[in-house]
């Protein structure tokens, strides 16, 4: 009963300050048309009590509020146990108003005793509809006793409102489960299409053989990066990597084998970089990572680490093992590379210098 979707608790939370403004209302004309009729104390009363659920549900309302936010679902859990007691206590109170009124008012002001009674649980489907099960213990406390005083009072035109309600009852039971099913259909449709854009977005920034950034999310990431590093002249350098003779792997491997290369390396080189680093495959066998915040000293050092680390990695797919070699050049971003293009270049022209002097070195 009170595992309902966050979702559905958010729809009932958000049409709280509604329904209430609504209980105040109807409240108000109950006061004012059984006001001649049933005691002032009792009146005193039961204004104080609808006073208090209405603090109660629009606190409540608060609290759910919050802990959806922050996603707490012991806490969400638990004080939808108190929404669900208030709404039952809300019933008693509405039905100890009705009883008032067929005991001290002249007939037939049952009537409208019952077409007040009838109005609440409409208008309560607004708001309880998407926590069905709280919503029909509500109606049928609400109902019954509605039931049982025409059916006591017993002449022809009571009776005949009798068979009505119960004609009533199944049409709103069904109305509010068809609310409470859709409500839970848009949800579901709602999350499966966040899901899809989620992926399709993960999916247009990410290389497809490595799991890593592709070279276009890599221009994008790193010119906002730069950007930011201009302002506020933070150090920003750029390593661009390349595999030493990786025509040689597929030539003799073959490019399954050559694809295993890929992915492995990219694996072993995201455990050496920070999380805020932008790494990309840019090329086929060469990558790019951004780091925010690092020297031509630090980027150095980092490309240093990178390189013997890949020297030492065994490559192995069954029968075959092997071991290769990086050549990596880094720039920085300074006077004489003021953006992306010229940086990348740099990094680029020394990453052309490193194969050309011997590979397997960082220039």
């Amino acid at each position: 009963m009170y595992n309902y979707h966050v979702k559905l608790v958010e729809r009932m939370v958000v049409q709280t300050p509604k329904a209430m403004f609504g209980l105040v209302v109807a409240s108000s004309i109950y006061v004012w048309i059984y006001f001649t009729f049933i005691p002032f104390s009792f009146l005193m009363s039961w204004i104080f009590l609808q006073i208090m659920f209405t603090i109660f549900r629009l606190k409540n309302a608060q609290t759910l509020h919050k802990y959806i936010q922050t996603n707490n679902l012991v806490q969400l859990k638990k004080h939808i146990v108190y929404f669900y007691i208030s709404i039952v206590l809300s019933a008693i109170v509405w039905n100890s108003a009705v009883i008032a009124g067929w005991m001290y008012a002249p007939s037939p002001y049952e009537f409208i005793s019952l077409v007040m009674i009838i109005g609440i649980i409409t208008a309560g489907v607004l708001s309880l509809a998407s926590m069905y099960y709280v919503y029909i213990t509500y109606f049928f406390l609400m109902i019954v006793p509605q039931l049982i005083i025409m059916a006591m009072i017993g002449d022809h035109v009571h009776l005949s409102v009798v068979l009505f309600l119960l004609i009533y009852v199944p049409v709103v039971v069904l109305l509010t489960k068809s609310i409470y099913s859709n409500q839970l259909s848009i949800i579901d449709a709602n999350d499966s299409l966040h899901e899809s854009v989620s992926e399709l977005q993960k999916l247009s920034i990410t290389d497809s053989l490595t799991g890593i950034h592709n070279r276009r999310h890599f221009f994008d990431a790193s010119n906002r990066l730069i950007s930011i590093a201009k302002r506020e002249k933070i150090e920003t350098s750029l390593i661009m990597i390349d595999i030493d003779h990786f025509k040689d792997v597929n030539d003799t491997y073959g490019h399954q084998f050559g694809d295993i290369v890929l992915i492995k390396m990219a694996e072993e080189i995201r455990k050496v970089i920070r999380e805020g680093d932008v790494f990309a495959r840019v090329g086929g066998e060469e990558f790019a990572i951004l780091l925010h915040n690092s020297s031509l000293s630090d980027a150095k050092l980092i490309a240093q680490k990178i390189r013997i680390m890949i020297k030492k990695t065994e490559f192995t797919d069954k029968e075959t093992s092997m071991n290769i070699t990086l050549s990596m050049g880094v720039a920085c971003l300074d006077s004489s590379n003021k953006t992306l293009e010229n940086l990348y270049k740099a990094a680029d022209e020394r990453l052309y210098e490193a194969k050309e002097s011997g590979r397997d070195r960082v220039n």
